[in-house]
């Protein structure tokens, strides 16, 4: 199962709290039982912060996000590494003509994010490096949501 998560503000900072909102997301005792592990050792890694004895493994956050089909501990994760990426995935992806135009307005909702941005940066007449990180994470939203359209389109050549 996979989610196509669009709201990317709802993505916490810090992967070690993307990975506790996604497993209780879910459920915890569900994904315990997914993972094949104790409900208890699960809600210890969820509670665990970065200098915890109990912390979750490489191994723990991929098995959540495939089985939870939840990418926000990807994008925290890219975002902690001032990275981006986009859903490159055709499973259960539509052509449809409605679909498209779906994809463009999302196009056209994040350049207008990215303008906000940088007017909210520069209505001080100051550019500081919190101005700077919130342009550069709008861009990577606007980069992610062409991308995603262009593959959506690059699906719909007649072979």
């Amino acid at each position: 199962m996979r989610s196509h998560r669009t709201d990317i503000d709802a993505v916490p900072d810090s992967p070690h709290e993307a990975f506790r909102v996604v497993v209780h997301s879910y459920g915890v005792k569900d994904m315990a039982a997914q993972m094949l592990c104790k409900p208890g050792t699960l809600y210890n890694k969820c509670d665990s912060d970065e200098d915890g004895r109990h912390q979750p493994t490489l191994r723990d956050l991929v098995q959540v996000t495939r089985i939870s089909g939840d990418m926000r501990i990807l994008e925290s994760l890219n975002r902690l590494f001032d990275r981006a990426c986009f859903d490159a995935s055709t499973e259960g992806v539509s052509y449809s003509d409605a679909a498209i135009l779906e994809l463009l307005c999302e196009v056209s909702s994040e350049k207008g994010h990215l303008f906000q941005a940088l007017r909210d940066g520069l209505s001080d007449g100051k550019w500081s490096a919190d101005d700077m990180r919130a342009v550069r994470k709008e861009a990577f939203d606007l980069f992610r949501a062409v991308q995603v359209l262009m593959l959506r389109l690059q699906g719909m050549v007649d072979a």
